[in-house]
């Protein structure tokens, strides 16, 4: 299953999150947008760190991955990025059912 959304944080920018579901494990955790991160390979590692876990822990998961002390995000908070994750998970179990 691909969840896909994209999610405009309230007072601030867009952010796109598409997560490969397989068998309950994300395979595959990308965010996207138009906010900033500084500096990208601390986001790329946050990101990274995301695929392997269960769908279920990735909107918690990812709240912690991405508020980082050395990752700077510019239009979005990491709690943002858990909500977007949280409702497109949300959004493709109901299709599925």
């Amino acid at each position: 299953m691909i969840c896909r959304l994209d999610y405009k944080v309230p007072g601030g920018k867009l952010v796109r999150v598409s997560v490969d579901v397989e068998g309950g494990t994300a395979s595959r955790v990308r965010v996207a947008g138009d906010f900033f991160a500084h500096p990208e390979s601390a986001f790329d590692e946050a990101e990274a760190g995301l695929s392997g876990l269960p769908a279920a822990d990735l909107p918690e998961a990812a709240e912690r991955a991405f508020s980082r002390p050395d990752l700077a995000l510019y239009g979005l908070e990491a709690k943002d990025i858990a909500e977007a994750l949280r409702l497109a998970l949300t959004q493709a179990a109901r299709q599925e059912s």
